[in-house]
C-alpha cells in the first residue's frame, strides 16, 4: 500500500508518495469514514480490478466540498505497490 498526495489544481504536478499520512476527524467523520471504504469493499467486491479502478470520498459523500479533503480509494488486481516497487 503506498499514499500519495498533492495540493488543488495541480494537474502539472505528479503526486508526492508520502511517508506518513495524518487523518484530523471527528468521531462522526471516522465512521463516515468507515461506512466509505465498507461501500468501496462491496462495490468491488467479485469485480475485476485493473489499474484505473478507484473511488472518491467526494463522490460518495454528498455534502462534501472543496474546503475539505478528497480521499481516493486505488485498486488493483494486477500490482501491489509498495515503496520498493519501481
Amino acid at each position: 500500500m503506498l499514499a500519495y498526495g498533492h495540493e488543488w489544481n495541480s494537474e502539472d504536478q505528479l503526486p508526492l508518495t508520502l511517508q506518513e499520512v495524518s487523518l484530523d476527524c471527528s468521531r462522526e467523520e471516522l465512521d463516515r469514514l468507515i461506512e466509505f471504504l465498507q461501500d468501496v469493499r462491496a462495490e468491488a467486491a467479485g469485480e475485476k480490478l485493473d489499474s484505473l479502478s478507484h473511488w472518491h470520498f467526494r463522490d460518495w459523500y454528498p455534502a462534501w466540498t472543496e474546503k475539505h479533503s478528497d480521499l481516493l480509494i486505488w485498486l488493483s488486481d494486477q500490482h501491489v505497490w509498495t515503496k520498493e516497487t519501481e
